[in-house]
């Protein structure tokens, strides 16, 4: 009864030991630590302003969206791999092995495909914002509800799964943007790059929670 009881704390346990926790304690002080010191050195660094005259705070407040985008994406992409490693009990599932990342980008490339330039447009706003959401959910939904309800299932068919998907979508938008006119396509790119220091701040309040 001893022996049992040990083995079940010993693999319900987060923490294998004491020591184990200790470690996970002082790497957590120090990330802490170096995140509050990179966000100091982005608000603060080549500001041309005297440290703390009206122009040096009107400086760093203009900085502090690129602080917020930063942690809104990282805390994001945190959540949805851990929660992903939760559902499927592995950790090497994540969305973009899933297919995930590829289908976003297959949505724009089709909408600058079949509407040209414009569609760049199109896919910008707070509607096109929420339908791509919508899709994306609707989709890890469908997925999820095929992989996770069969008494088949098992991380490597979804491994298998998401790879195939991810492979066919990606195929697909680079068959589409290689059919692009070479000024659309400069349009697609500059659209499907991510850039923190032009990031849509009107997104944030509906990203936020």
């Amino acid at each position: 009864m001893a022996n049992t009881t040990t083995a079940a704390a010993v693999t319900t346990s987060t923490f294998v030991s004491s020591a184990h926790r200790r470690r996970w304690l002082i790497s957590l002080i120090v990330l802490a630590l170096a995140a509050l010191g990179l966000t100091a050195g982005i608000l603060t660094y080549d500001n041309p302003m005297p440290f703390g005259s009206a122009g040096f705070w009107k400086i760093a407040q203009s900085r502090i969206t690129t602080v917020l985008v930063i942690a809104v994406v990282a805390a994001a992409h945190s959540f949805a791999t851990v929660a992903f490693h939760t559902v499927t009990f592995n950790r090497i599932v994540t969305p973009s092995i899933l297919g995930f990342e590829a289908l976003y980008g297959l949505i724009n490339t089709a909408a600058v495909f079949f509407l040209g330039a414009v569609g760049a447009t199109v896919t910008r706003g707070i509607a096109s914002y929420f339908f791509q959401v919508v899709l994306m959910v609707a989709f890890a939904t469908l997925l999820y509800s095929w992989l996770l309800s069969s008494k088949f299932t098992n991380v490597h068919t979804m491994l298998l799964v998401g790879v195939v998907i991810g492979a066919g979508l990606a195929s697909l938008t680079t068959f589409m943007q290689r059919m692009l006119d070479p000024n659309e396509f400069d349009v697609l790119t500059a659209r499907l790059m991510g850039n923190i220091s032009n990031a849509s701040t009107e997104y944030l309040p509906y990203a936020i929670p």
